[in-house]
């Protein structure tokens, strides 16, 4: 079984959970950066959790199936439909062979995940579908999907279409996003004006965010506390000699 791409959205990759324990080769874990939906999806139409879908980025694809399929797309509120028909978010609806399955426009939220019954079957690298474009890893030769590629979905036995999430347990961002953070390493650095501004302060996502990182806008700028240079650190109190940074953190430039 395989899909055909038409169109494919704005920015539209295979991703899974990603590919843990390279972190010391300098591959991220990667993966769906909602894995929550991702895994949600997978189980709406009978996938183990971790199977390889489609991430969509505010724009949907446009994609024919050579097979029926049982689809779920959950995340952001992008209305599917097939042939033209309105499908309902976060519910599993079935495709039929020769049918189109297409997005309209985005309502709320970013980022959409699409599960297919079988789960996408290109190629594993390092043990995952995902697309790492920078190291050129998984995906369709480690790019995001393009018009005209024909994607392999795996054998599946299919379940019956309807299973949905009831709307109270369909996690979508709030409005501000809330990130819980905890004080990294060298959180005493910061002189503790600056450690309480941190928090009080309103931040939002600049231009430059991609899959890799945001960067934030709108606070003021953190204050250190004095001190004598270690060695090799140079000459602003804010330097350190070194310092790993973990999954998800926040760096201060």
């Amino acid at each position: 079984m395989s899909f055909k791409v038409m169109q494919p959205g704005l920015s539209t990759s295979i991703q899974d959970l990603g590919r843990p324990g390279y972190f010391h080769l300098g591959i991220p874990i990667g993966g769906a950066m909602d894995r929550f939906a991702l895994r949600v999806a997978n189980m709406l139409v009978g996938n183990p959790e971790g199977a390889a879908g489609l991430e969509v980025v505010f724009m949907g694809p446009q994609i024919v199936f050579d097979q029926d399929a049982l689809v779920a797309v959950t995340g952001a509120d992008l209305p599917a439909k097939v042939d033209g028909v309105l499908q309902e978010g976060w519910t599993a609806f079935e495709v039929k062979s020769g049918q189109t399955l297409s997005f309209d426009f985005l309502k709320s939220g970013a980022r959409a995940y699409i599960a297919i019954s079988g789960g996408i079957d290109t190629p594993p690298a390092l043990e995952s579908r995902s697309t790492y474009p920078i190291g050129a890893l998984g995906g369709i030769d480690g790019r995001n999907i393009q018009a005209g590629d024909v994607i392999p979905v795996g054998e599946a036995d299919m379940i019956e279409p309807g299973l949905s999430v009831p709307e109270n347990l369909r996690r979508m961002p709030g409005k501000p996003a809330e990130l819980r953070v905890l004080p990294g390493l060298y959180w005493h650095r910061l002189t503790s004006a600056a450690q309480e501004g941190f928090f009080r302060d309103d931040w939002t996502v600049a231009l430059e965010a991609d899959r890799m990182g945001y960067r934030f806008k709108g606070g003021k700028p953190l204050e250190f506390v004095e001190r004598e240079q270690p060695f090799g650190a140079g000459a602003d109190p804010s330097n350190i000699v070194d310092g790993c940074y973990s999954y998800g953190s926040i760096q201060v430039p």
